[in-house]
C-alpha cells in the first residue's frame, strides 16, 4: 500500500508529560504509516520553555 503524499509541511508541538506520549503512538501508529508527510517539530516542554527563556512560545 503506498502512502498518501502530504503537499505543505505540519507542525508538531510536542507538549509535556502524557501529552507526548499520547501524541507519540498517535504519530508512529495512525500517521506515519499512511501518510508522506514533512513535520517540523517544537518542543513546547517547561524545560526546553526554561532553557530559551520562554522565547520557543
Amino acid at each position: 500500500m503506498s502512502k498518501i503524499k502530504v503537499l505543505n509541511p505540519v507542525v508538531e508541538m510536542d507538549g509535556d508529560e502524557m501529552t507526548r506520549i499520547i501524541w507519540d503512538k498517535i504519530k508512529h501508529n495512525l500517521i506515519l504509516p499512511f501518510l508522506e508527510i514533512d513535520i517540523k517539530y517544537y518542543d513546547l516542554s517547561i524545560q526546553k520553555r526554561d532553557e530559551t527563556n520562554d522565547q520557543i512560545t
